[in-house]
């Protein structure tokens, strides 16, 4: 009965062990999976590490590529503005000089006409006393032929 009891003892030793080495194993795989699992996980962080670095090398160079098309930008309206306000000046400035322009031609022309209204004034006497002139004349030349006549005919 002791026999007995001790193989069973024994056997009850044995699936312990085998539970005991069960468990190890599967400890053991689990480790391994675990480890298999962080490592995959340590490089997948490693590359994200790697691609954050990336995106901010990006980052930094789109912000100063941003700048400075800002400020490009900025100076570019700058430029715009102050050539408007040139042109602007220009314009106003020629569209005096051209409104000072059309009043000096005006006066100009109220001169002109005005003369040209005196020349036509003049012209009309000349022309009435011309007109007298040679009605004066054919009077007179009436007046010598009728003399003429008269000293002719008293003559003979």
């Amino acid at each position: 009965q002791l026999v007995v009891e001790k193989e069973r003892e024994e056997v009850c030793q044995q699936i312990r062990m085998e539970r005991i080495f069960n468990e190890r194993d599967e400890v053991v795989r689990d480790h391994q999976n675990v480890e298999r699992a962080f490592a995959d996980l340590n490089q997948k962080y490693e590359r994200a590490k790697e691609v954050v670095a990336g995106f901010q090398w990006t980052e930094d160079s789109l912000k100063c590529s941003v700048d400075s098309l800002s400020k490009r930008y900025t100076a570019g309206e700058e430029e715009f503005q102050r050539k408007k306000t040139e042109a602007e000046a220009q314009l106003a400035g020629v569209g005096e000089k051209l409104t000072e322009s059309q009043r000096s031609k005006a006066r100009e022309i109220v001169r002109l006409t005005a003369q040209l209204r005196k020349a036509e004034m003049k012209v009309s006497s000349l022309e009435e006393k011309i007109e007298q002139k040679s009605q004066e004349n054919q009077e007179l030349t009436a007046m010598c032929d009728d003399l003429l006549a008269r000293v002719e005919t008293a003559s003979y």
